[in-house]
Order: structure tokens, then sequence, then C-alpha cells
């Protein structure tokens, strides 16, 4: 398996419902070439963490998250702002959006603090595109059925990394791997008050 099988299927992908952040840009919020960069940010991240031996797997990218930096659970301020991920040193990583501001995410600002400067844990989502409401491109939404569309580029990412165990962040990334055969062990989503016990589900994983 290669990153540029998974960025084939990444790329190629026209759901009905979900945004694809690495082929789509909206010119009211993205730069010109937003896609590039986020396929650029993304392919950096999966070599940085090319050694990883978890995989953790969340629900779907989100609108302050993954649907401007490329890269799931980290937004915009964690790569380029006053105050990036250490592991962001040396990288060609740039911000997507034309917002006055970074984007700032609340799920990327409890993942990463979790984390710290954990190099054997890479991040994924069971729906890789931003799944959002018809009439708010700047809002999140229950995957549902979406889910189904991303299964492929997910036996992808696990393949890309065959040493790594998976883990479930969260309900329906649990379901998603078990439709493709996987038997993850769960750990609580960070989103809607479940920062402690992801925090401590994190923890809970040996350093490898």
């Amino acid at each position: 398996m290669t990153h540029d099988h998974i960025f084939e299927l990444l790329t190629s992908y026209r759901g009905d419902g979900p945004f694809n952040q690495y082929r789509d840009t909206d010119p009211e919020l993205d730069l010109p070439d937003g896609a590039a960069i986020r396929c650029r940010n993304l392919r950096q991240y999966l070599e940085t963490f090319a050694n990883a031996r978890y995989v953790l797997v969340g629900e779907a990218a989100g609108y302050a998250g993954c649907r401007f930096s490329g890269i799931p659970f980290t937004c915009e301020m964690q790569l380029v702002g006053p105050e990036p991920l250490t592991w962001t040193r040396g990288l060609d990583l740039a911000r997507s959006s034309r917002a006055e501001r970074l984007w700032v995410e609340r799920s990327a600002s409890i993942v990463w603090p979790a984390l710290g400067d954990r190099t054997d844990c890479v991040l994924w989502n069971a729906l890789p595109w931003h799944p959002r409401r018809e009439d708010d491109p700047l809002s999140n939404r229950s995957p549902g059925r979406d889910v189904d569309d991303g299964l492929a580029v997910l036996g992808c990412l696990l393949a890309l990394f065959p040493a790594a165990r998976p883990y479930a962040i969260g309900r329906v990334a649990q379901r998603a791997l078990q439709r493709i055969g996987v038997d993850a062990p769960y750990i609580r989503h960070p989103s809607h008050g479940g920062n402690h016990k992801f925090t401590a589900g994190v923890a809970a994983l040996p350093c490898v």
C-alpha cells in the first residue's frame, strides 16, 4: 500500500453530502490552491508518523479542523500558529483558509495535549471528508450512512500501518472498523464532555 493510492481515493470522492476538502475549494472560504495545500499537509503528516504503533480512528472531518488543515483532529492554529505542535517543526505546512484568523478546533485542542510529543499514534477519520449541513458550509453534522463511503480509504490507511493497532475514538468509528472486519478497542470521543475519558484512554496506551 502506498500514499499515492490513498490520495487517489481521497481526491476522487464525489459524494452528494460531504465536502471533499482534498479535491474541492470554496472560493469564499479557501485559498485558490486550498485543496492542494491540504493534500500536501496530510502527506507530510503521514510521512512524519510512518512508524506509528497505534491508529486512532475518529468519526469525520470537522469544519474547524481537518476541513482546513487536511489532518484529522488538527487545526490550522496548531500547524502554523505562534505555538505550533512540536512535530510540525521543519515541515512545509500551510494554512488553506481565507479566514482573518487561523481556525481553532475544540477537539484538536483536547487531542494534541493528550498525545503530547508522542509520535506512536497516527490519527484518522472513518469518514475522511467533511459532513456539513446543506445550508451551512461551516457546520458539522453526524455522517450517518456517508461513513460507508470512507471504508475503502480506512482499509487502505490501516494497510499503510500494518504493525499499528487500531483504536476507535467513539462508537461511529468503532462500527466503521467492524464493517471492514476490525474489532478495535473503544476510547471515548473528546467532544460533548468526553475530554477526561479520552485523555485517560490515550494515557493508557503503552508507549512503544
